[in-house]
């Protein structure tokens, strides 16, 4: 509410006799371009969303001179009608045509009723979830290794100690890790396979992104229906969509007469699979398929096809065919239908297209400033030692524990386990501890608040295969033998995920630095054309005290 009076108080400033280049709803001129308090308003109601903090006006109203300058500098340039900025528009306006039509035929259609997600639950097997376990491995031919162990006898967490890798950074991380999975959850490859394995069944090697998963079926627990309600809606929402979808791009496909071309589609089939490297720009210009009067040429195909490649398990026309079906040919279809139902002749999209427009012109101009920055091996070696911290691998330990919360039934069981009982039987009949994967526990040396400091501290240094305590630790008493340990080491620069972060962070700055320097010289430059009228802005700040915004 005071916002509400905030801003109508303002409104009744600007009546006050003033004449219009003088009203108080003028704020800033930047050449003969003027920046009003409806412009300010809308600047900061998206700057809200986000921000929780008190509103600084004078620091909004320099960013939005800052633009201003900014797109002057860039017009003066040619930059608007340069082809690069040209053609990102239009793919551009392609997509936001695409997702109004996919918003008005097939999202405002969807609707998921209680009948339907009670039918589901029933019927569609969201009574369970499965509990896995899963080695992470990067490659085929180490993934199929792991499996031949497992068929030959050897225990999961075993060969989990010998294969599993951390699916960011592929490094070793000698244990599995544990999902659980609704029906419809991803990966579906993974998904589809265990759910029709019984307890204790181990999958084959399943692809997904960068490399191969073993999973183990752990548990089938059971789940209440209020505990998956809104999986269900999403997943009903999902399959509703998709049959809309189908429909209606089964009628653009008709409409418009959608045709493969031969020739281009074989010079696409050529550059996926590496047969052809250089393409000259008459051949990007094939068309690989028509609709209507227009066309998808081979480099549209590719620039959808190529960062896809990497995901598939081969390299086919139908792989080729699905991922254009996903991704290109709605698109394309649904931004054409756009077009004959002139929706980019209507005023809200022209402004939203001038909107883009500018957006294209101030970061075509930001890259061209940003072309001399260059980032050096020693750049990059300074970066990484002094945040050498981030890239740190704690130390880890592997356990076998019992843990119980009464002293003397741990002191019971240590005496059981010296006299020769098996701690991980004692462990499965007695133990308190849930987070185990396997009878095995992994521990990190950052787990201090998760298990207590003085347990961590043994657990990390006392001799290995001996049976300790019991020890005092959160949760109880804890009876337990370090079977294995990792000292802290340090990812080093040579790792990939490293190097493209360590390079990410040196060139975000280097060229935050750089686009500073560049905008501080163009406000210098053009100082002379800048007027803030800091009277108004005085009566912005009255207006805000007044009403204790």
């Amino acid at each position: 509410m005071k916002k509400i009076w905030y801003w109508g108080l303002l409104a009744s400033l600007s009546l006050g006799g003033c004449s219009p280049s003088e009203a108080p709803a003028l704020l800033a001129r930047v050449g003969e371009v003027e920046i009003t308090l409806p412009m300010l308003q809308a600047f900061e109601a998206k700057l809200s969303a986000g921000s929780k903090g008190p509103v600084d006006h004078r620091a909004n109203l320099k960013t939005l001179v800052d633009r201003e300058l900014l797109l002057q500098e860039a017009v003066a340039r040619g930059l608007d009608q340069e082809h690069q900025v040209q053609e990102n528009l239009e793919k551009r306006e392609v997509k936001e045509l695409a997702n109004q039509m996919m918003r008005l035929q097939v999202l405002d259609r969807v609707l998921v009723t209680e009948e339907q997600i009670q039918q589901a639950y029933a019927q569609g097997g969201w009574k369970q979830q499965v509990v896995t376990l899963e080695i992470f491995v990067p490659g085929e031919a180490r993934a199929r290794q792991a499996a031949a162990l497992l068929k030959g006898g050897k225990k999961f967490d075993e060969v989990a100690v010998e294969y599993a890798a951390d699916r960011v950074f592929k490094m070793p991380t000698k244990a599995a890790q544990q999902f659980i999975y609704s029906p419809q959850d991803a990966p579906r490859a993974v998904v589809d396979v265990v759910s029709g394995l019984l307890v204790g069944g181990v999958t084959e090697p399943i692809f997904v992104r960068d490399g191969y998963v073993i999973a183990k079926v752990e548990e089938r627990r059971p789940v209440a229906l209020e505990a998956v309600r809104e999986k269900i809606v999403k997943a009903l929402q999902r399959t509703q969509k998709n049959e809309l979808k189908d429909a209606y791009m089964i009628h653009l496909e008709r409409k418009f007469n959608t045709q493969e071309q031969a020739q281009g589609m074989e010079l696409v089939m050529g550059v996926l699979r590496g047969q052809v490297e250089d393409l000259t720009a008459e051949q990007r210009r094939l068309p690989v398929y028509t609709y209507g009067d227009q066309q998808v040429n081979v480099e549209e195909v590719l620039e959808v096809a190529l960062p896809a490649r990497d995901q598939w398990p081969a390299v086919t026309k139908q792989q080729l065919v699905g991922e254009l079906t996903n991704v290109l040919f709605p698109r394309t279809l649904m931004a054409q239908d756009a077009r004959r139902k002139g929706i980019d002749q209507q005023e809200g999209f022209k402004q939203w297209r001038q909107r883009e427009l500018e957006d294209l012109m101030i970061a075509r101009l930001r890259a061209l400033t940003l072309e001399q920055v260059e980032v050096t091996q020693a750049d990059l070696e300074s970066y990484y030692e002094a945040h050498k911290e981030l890239y740190r691998s704690p130390a880890m330990a592997q356990v076998q524990e019992v843990l119980v919360e009464d002293p003397d039934q741990a002191r019971a069981l240590a005496d059981q386990v010296a006299q020769g009982a098996d701690l991980v039987a004692l462990a499965r009949a007695k133990s308190i501890r849930k987070n185990t994967k396997g009878d095995t526990l992994v521990v990190y040396g950052l787990q201090g608040p998760i298990y207590g400091e003085e347990w961590l501290k043994a657990v990390l240094n006392v001799p290995l295969g001996t049976v300790q305590g019991p020890l005092k630790c959160k949760g109880g008493y804890s009876v337990f033998k370090v079977l294995d340990r990792q000292p802290q080491s340090y990812f080093g620069l040579d790792q990939k995920g490293v190097f493209r972060s360590v390079k990410r962070e040196v060139t975000e700055s280097k060229e935050r630095t750089a686009f500073n320097a560049f905008l501080v010289e163009l406000r210098q430059k053009r100082a002379g054309e800048v007027e803030i009228f800091e009277d108004h802005l005085k009566m912005l700040a009255v207006a805000k005290e007044a009403v204790g915004v």
